[in-house]
C-alpha cells in the first residue's frame, strides 16, 4: 500500500512503543477511548486490548477498509465504532480518554478541537517541534500563543521523544509523545479578550510590550513596556486581557 507523506500518514511499527503509549494513558476497561488517524489499526489494536470501546475517526477509505476486516469481531461485538471522516469536520462522540497517533499536518486545530471537548487524559504524538511550543517555558524560541493558550486549557508534558525509524514511510522530523490533563494552569476571565490579545502580541512578537499595549489602547506596567511578548508568563496575559 502506497501512504501518503503530505496527508501525514506515517503508521507505527514498533510494537513495544505501542505498548508505552497505551501504558501512558492509563486506559481502564471502563473508559471509552477516542483513536483520529488509525490508519491500519496498530495502534488501535493494543488500544481495544485495554478499553471497553474505543471510537476511531479515519477519512482514508483504504483504511476503513482494512479496519472493518482487521476489527470485524470488535465491531459487532459494539466495542469498537469506526466512523469514517474528517476528524475536524465530524462531531466527536463522548470519550474519556484521546489516545492518538495523529497527522501531523492538522496538529494545531485538532488539538484546540481536543482542549474544548471533555475528556480526563489524552496521549498523542506530535512533531517534536509543535510538542515543544505547546510545552515551552517563557523567553524560550518555542514560547509562543500556542503554549500561553494551551496553559490556559490544560496541562501537558511530553513523556517521550520518538526517532524516525520507528515509522513507515519514515518521516523527516522526530516527534514526541505528549500527555495532556485538562486541568488549567491560568485562570482567564476574558476569554475573547485574551485570545485577541495573544494573537496581536504574538504578530507583533519583535516589537516591544509597550508598542503592542499602544496598538490595543490599554496601559500596562511600566516594567512590561521594554519586555518582547515571549518573555511574558502566561498568567500576565491573562491580567492584561481582562482590560481588554
Amino acid at each position: 500500500m502506497r501512504f501518503y507523506r503530505r496527508e501525514g500518514q506515517h503508521i507505527l511499527k514498533d510494537r513495544t512503543l505501542l505498548r508505552r503509549i497505551v501504558r501512558y494513558a492509563e486506559i481502564r476497561e471502563s473508559d471509552r477511548v477516542l483513536e483520529v488517524g488509525c490508519g491500519t489499526g496498530n495502534l488501535t489494536h493494543f488500544i481495544l486490548k485495554k478499553a471497553g470501546k474505543v471510537y476511531g475517526i479515519e477519512k482514508d477509505r483504504r483504511f476503513t477498509g482494512i479496519l472493518r476486516k482487521r476489527f470485524e469481531d470488535e465491531i459487532l461485538e459494539g466495542r469498537f465504532i469506526l466512523i469514517e471522516g474528517d476528524a475536524l469536520k465530524t462531531e466527536w462522540p463522548e470519550f474519556e480518554k484521546f489516545v492518538s497517533n495523529i497527522p501531523y499536518s492538522i496538529s494545531s486545530p485538532l488539538t484546540l478541537k481536543l482542549l474544548k471537548s471533555k475528556f480526563r487524559l489524552a496521549v498523542v504524538m506530535y512533531q517534536k517541534e509543535f510538542a515543544e511550543r505547546l510545552v515551552a517555558r517563557p523567553g524560550s524560541k518555542k514560547y509562543g500563543r500556542l503554549t500561553v493558550l494551551a496553559s490556559s486549557l490544560c496541562k501537558a508534558e511530553i513523556v517521550e521523544s520518538v526517532k524516525p525509524h520507528v515509522f513507515h514511510p519514515k518521516p523527516q522530523i522526530e516527534s514526541a509523545i505528549v500527555r495532556i490533563i485538562p486541568e488549567p494552569q491560568i485562570t482567564v476571565i476574558n476569554p475573547d479578550g485574551f485570545e485577541r490579545l495573544l494573537r496581536v502580541a504574538f504578530g507583533m512578537r519583535r516589537k516591544k510590550f509597550g508598542s503592542i499595549a499602544k496598538k490595543l489602547g490599554i496601559r500596562i506596567p511600566e516594567d512590561l513596556e521594554n519586555e518582547r511578548p515571549e518573555n511574558i508568563p502566561p498568567e500576565i496575559y491573562a491580567e492584561l486581557s481582562e482590560r481588554l
